[in-house]
């Protein structure tokens, strides 16, 4: 299953680069993320609890950036593990950040995922509308984490 887009940020580059690769900011921005660990300076480890069609899923799981060139790209290897439901997610994420001038940033991304177990059988539709409903949560906790940010810097 493949999903991409491109977004619009009101943030500079370099503040939207940092934001993204905060392992503490993540965990408030990823819809279900109970912790996330910066196990290095590219891999990170965590957990996502997120509930779709009556089965709840505890994701343990591991990401790598395989590919970066701050502030601008970042490609990364993803994949959870439910052991309670035998299932597994293998994502590939590229992330693209380019200045659009007046201080905002065009975000442009391509995922790539691959389930087996339990939640393979849920039927792509219902995987892919909850995946999207995720990503949508996703930039938007990313824009209120710089609104705070940036207010708290202001006082």
């Amino acid at each position: 299953m493949q999903t991409e887009d491109e977004i619009t940020i009101e943030a500079e580059q370099e503040q939207l680069w940092a934001l993204i690769s905060d392992p503490e900011v993540l965990v408030n921005c990823v819809p279900g993320a109970k912790e996330v660990t910066q196990e290095s300076e590219t891999e990170y480890t965590g957990v996502i609890e997120r509930s779709l069609a009556g089965v709840t899923l505890s994701l343990n799981g591991e990401v790598d950036m395989i590919e970066r060139e701050p502030p601008t790209y970042v490609k990364v290897d993803a994949v959870g593990e439910d052991s309670r439901t035998n299932s597994r997610m293998d994502a590939t994420a590229e992330m693209t950040i380019a200045e659009s001038g007046d201080g905002a940033s065009e975000l442009s991304y391509v995922i790539d995922m691959e389930f087996t177990g339990r939640l393979a059988t849920l039927g792509s539709r219902l995987v892919k509308r909850k995946i999207r409903s995720d990503i949508d949560e996703f930039f938007e906790n990313v824009r209120d984490e710089l609104e705070n940010g940036e207010a708290a810097s202001d006082g």
